[in-house]
C-alpha cells in the first residue's frame, strides 16, 4: 500500500515537471528569434531534466551551499528587476527614458518574471554537471565551489545578453514599423501609436525638443510624461518632445494619413 502511494506521488510529480518544463519553454522560446524557437526549447527541456538529477543526488550539505544562495539571488533578481529591466534597455534603444514610457505596474511585473524565464539558459552549465553526474562521469563532492562561480558568471552573462538581445529586437521593430507607416507591436506594455499633433499655440511659438512639430503629418506617441508629450519622429528616427499643455494628440490610423494641420 505505501509503495502504490509513492509510486503515485512519483507520477504527480513527474507529471508537474513535465508541465513545468512545457511552460517554461513556451515562455523561453516565445520571446526567441524563430529560427531560434527549437534550440531554446531543447535547451530548457534539458536544463530542466540535468537540474532534476542533479537535486536528486544532492546532500543536505550540497543544499546548503547551492539552494540557499541560488535563491537568494532569484529573490534579489526579482527585485531589482521590479523597475523592469527590460523596459529601460527598450527605452535607451529608442533615446527615451523609462519615465517616458508610463509602464503599468503588473506589465512591469510580466516583464520581471520574463527576466528571470531567462535564467533557464544560465543554469545550463549546473544542467550539464547533474546529467554527468547521474551517468558517473564525474565524482560527487570535487570542484563544486568551481562549479558554482562558473554558474553565476554563466547566469549573469546569459541573462544580460538575452535581455539586451530582446530589448533590441523590440526597438527595432518600432522604428522599422515607424519608416513604413505600421503600428509597432506591443512589448510589456509599452504600445506606441499613431497620432496627428494639434498645436493649441502658434506652431512657430510651440518649442520641441528634438526637432520642430509638422501638423501635416503623424508621429508615433510614446503617452505623456509629466507635462510632456514624447513621440518618435520617423523623419529623423529620434524622439520629439513637445509641451503637452500645448497639443492635442489625435489618434490616426495609420502613419501614412494626412492630418488636418
Amino acid at each position: 500500500m505505501l509503495r502504490r502511494e509513492e509510486d503515485g506521488e512519483r507520477r504527480v510529480t513527474r507529471l508537474a515537471g513535465a508541465v513545468a518544463a512545457m511552460a517554461l519553454c513556451a515562455v523561453v522560446a516565445r520571446d526567441a528569434p524563430p529560427a531560434g524557437r527549437w534550440l531554446f526549447g531543447a535547451l530548457a527541456v534539458l536544463t530542466i531534466a540535468g537540474i532534476w538529477l542533479l537535486v536528486r543526488q544532492w546532500t543536505w550539505g550540497e543544499w546548503a551551499v547551492w539552494v540557499v544562495p541560488l535563491a537568494f539571488s532569484a529573490v534579489v533578481s526579482l527585485l531589482a528587476s521590479a523597475g523592469s529591466v527590460l523596459h529601460a534597455l527598450y527605452a535607451d534603444q529608442l533615446s527615451l527614458s523609462p519615465e517616458e514610457l508610463s509602464v503599468p505596474g503588473v506589465w512591469q511585473v510580466i516583464a520581471a518574471g520574463r527576466l528571470l524565464s531567462y535564467l533557464s539558459v544560465g543554469l545550463l552549465l549546473p544542467a550539464g554537471w547533474g546529467i554527468a553526474r547521474h551517468y558517473h562521469l564525474v565524482r560527487p563532492g570535487r570542484g563544486n565551489a568551481l562549479v558554482y562561480v562558473a554558474v553565476l558568471l554563466m547566469v549573469l552573462v546569459s541573462v544580460s545578453g538575452l535581455a539586451v538581445e530582446s530589448a533590441g529586437r523590440a526597438a527595432a521593430a518600432v522604428k522599422e514599423a515607424a519608416r513604413e507607416g505600421r503600428q509597432p507591436p506591443l512589448y510589456f506594455g509599452v504600445t506606441p501609436e499613431w497620432a496627428c499633433v494639434e498645436p493649441t499655440v502658434p506652431v512657430e511659438r510651440l518649442p520641441g525638443e528634438g526637432g520642430r512639430v509638422d501638423p501635416s503629418r503623424p508621429y508615433l506617441s510614446f503617452g505623456v510624461a509629466g507635462d510632456v508629450a514624447v513621440l518618435w519622429d520617423a523623419g529623423v528616427s529620434g524622439p520629439l518632445r513637445v509641451p503637452a499643455g500645448q497639443v492635442r494628440l489625435v489618434p490616426a490610423r495609420s502613419g501614412g494619413v494626412e492630418c488636418d494641420g
